[in-house]
């Protein structure tokens, strides 16, 4: 391992072998949680360790890291005679790209070895298109009568078709064992075989749902165009999970056919989750053809479908345009709101139109939306209107403050002198708006005016103040953000915490951690937040003993953990 690197992370090295058990768990999980290919040679002496859970957290880090160097000492482990050190080391080897090292698991599936064994390294191999691989499972195909290790054996030619294996898949096609049969029917099938295809045609009106699953995953590893039949008796399947499985088969079929075939779904599927994956699926066709069916989307009280709908009817394009202008005035409220979003992503001259009349609506959402519509569209009419809209009086103030978040991420000159009246806006919300507006916008003025409102009566714009001067070159304000980190409110807690996941000041990883300790869940989950942004080491242990503490949902800690990982300093 290079020095630079045993020197960074030396505390975590020197852990792997402390007397302390609690202290070498630690270490082991952290360099797992690094993922830096070199340490997997810190780690493999421990592979020999007589404690359980130190093996157990040796292996699950070595899958994390992916080094290839590390399957020669996994191997052994996924027939452990402990269920969970096999399971740990299986999963492990599952994560590792074994391409470059296949000698490996090859010769330790040999025909002396025991089925179960066999059966989880053929497994492992499933998805490597090699000739050595290919011979490995045409040996089994010849040798083996165990259905256990016969399956994952012709799924694999399902996925890579070979001439080589159809004598042996015309032989198992009739086997008495129906999941023998099954497979090595739909392997024949990716080898044109026109007796096994009307095998496979008969078998998908099965009434059995385990035969109709397993009929549609093999398909999808290896789609052919003759599928087409197949797959549209199992896009109308009873089993919501099969039909969801059977959208993969959209790509088999014409522009034409599948618009229709979409456009059939999204009437009658009742499944929000394959509702969504279709209106995805919609989205991409970009048919003018699919309008009525999306459109009808926008008035569902589901979140989700109304967000999944906005994005497809915008990839639709300007094609839709004068459809929604025609009725636009006629449509209820919501719908209008939601249309503003969707004119917003297509961004033609009719659609800045109506987005321009919708700045000056009466309703609030119109304008807030049409505000998100003008800032994605940016043309200098639509620049101009928004800077009109900050000038005027008796504005709300909802409107007022979107307007001057969205107007701030608009590069130009002439925003500056627009944005530093609402300085002293009476509203914390348009003033703290103001300030990161005016951030972006690189203004000369901005720590002059910014040092005054340290002092503000509102948390978060104190906070967007200290942000903005410290991104100015004034590191001072440092202390004033650690005041805050102390207040008795949470909320000011909770903003300072923030900020200092904003700035990149080495000094504020030991007040975060401290804060970790910080009862009030709002406050703990910012710190959490914070100190995966800034992906200090210091800060990992600490994080890994909150993982341990559990609480919160151990997914989340899986994610604070990932993105620390990825954000961890060079």
């Amino acid at each position: 391992m290079p020095e630079t690197s045993k020197k960074r992370f030396e505390k975590l090295i020197e852990g792997l072998n402390s007397s302390d058990r609690e202290v070498k768990l630690m270490s082991i999980s952290a360099l797992g949680i690094l993922k830096i290919k070199n340490h997997s040679e810190e780690l493999h002496d421990l592979l020999s360790s007589p404690d359980k859970e130190v093996l157990l957290a040796t292996i699950k880090s070595l899958g994390q890291i992916t080094n290839p160097a590390s399957v020669k000492y996994l191997i052994d482990f996924i027939s452990n005679s402990n269920e969970k050190i096999a399971k740990e080391a299986y999963e492990s080897l599952r994560k590792i790209d074994l391409s470059s090292v296949e000698d490996i698991p090859i010769k330790a599936c040999g025909a002396d070895q025991p089925v179960p064994l066999r059966k989880k390294i053929v497994e492992l191999l499933l998805s490597y298109n090699d000739n050595k691989v290919r011979s490995l499972m045409n040996e089994i195909l010849r040798q083996t009568r165990d259905s256990e290790l016969l399956v994952p054996a012709i799924s694999y030619f399902i996925r890579f078709p070979s001439s080589e294996s159809h004598t042996s898949l015309k032989m198992l096609s009739d086997n008495p064992i129906w999941n023998i049969s099954l497979m090595a029917n739909l392997a024949l099938t990716r080898l044109k075989d026109e007796g096994a295809y009307n095998q496979i045609k008969r078998l998908v009106m099965s009434s059995n749902a385990e035969v109709r699953q397993i009929i549609v995953d093999a398909l999808n590893s290896h789609p052919l165009i003759e599928d087409r039949v197949i797959y549209q008796l199992l896009l109308n399947d009873n089993r919501a999970n099969i039909r969801k499985a059977a959208l993969d088969g959209l790509v088999l079929f014409a522009a034409d056919e599948r618009i229709k075939i979409i456009r059939q779904l999204i009437i009658t599927e009742k499944e929000k989750n394959i509702r969504i994956v279709l209106v995805k699926k919609a989205a991409e066709e970009k048919s003018s053809f699919l309008f009525d069916d999306l459109f009808k989307l926008l008035q569902s009280s589901d979140e989700d479908l109304q967000k999944a709908s906005i994005e497809a009817l915008g990839n639709i394009g300007e094609k839709i345009v004068d459809r929604i202008m025609i009725d636009y005035e006629r449509m209820p409220l919501l719908i209008k709101e939601q249309l503003l979003l969707v004119l917003g992503r297509i961004g033609s001259s009719k659609a800045s139109s109506l987005v321009k009349e919708a700045l000056y609506a009466k309703e609030r959402w119109i304008k807030i939306n049409a505000i998100e519509a003008a800032v994605n569209i940016k043309t200098p009419e639509l620049i101009e209107s928004l800077k009109n809209v900050i000038k005027s009086t008796n504005i709300d103030i909802w409107v007022m403050a979107t307007a001057i978040s969205a107007i701030g991420r608009i590069k130009d000159d002439n925003v500056v002198k627009i944005l530093i009246p609402n300085l002293k806006n009476k509203d914390a919300r348009v003033r703290a708006n103001t300030i990161e507006a005016l951030s972006a916008q690189n203004w000369e003025g901005l720590p002059e005016a910014c040092f005054p409102m340290l002092k503000d009566r509102n948390d978060r714009v104190r906070v967007n103040a200290a942000i903005a001067l410290w991104k100015s070159g004034h590191s001072e304000v440092f202390e004033e953000l650690e005041k805050m980190s102390h207040d008795r409110s949470r909320w000011v807690r909770a903003s300072a915490v923030f900020a200092l996941g904003q700035i990149d000041d080495p000094a504020g990883i030991p007040i975060l951690i401290r804060m970790l300790h910080d009862k009030e869940d709002m406050v703990y989950r910012n710190v959490l937040e914070a100190l995966s942004i800034r992906g200090d080491i210091r800060a990992l242990i600490p994080l890994l003993n909150e993982a341990n503490r559990t609480r919160l949902k151990s997914e989340i800690y899986e994610s604070i953990l990932d993105r620390f990982a990825q954000n961890i300093k060079e």
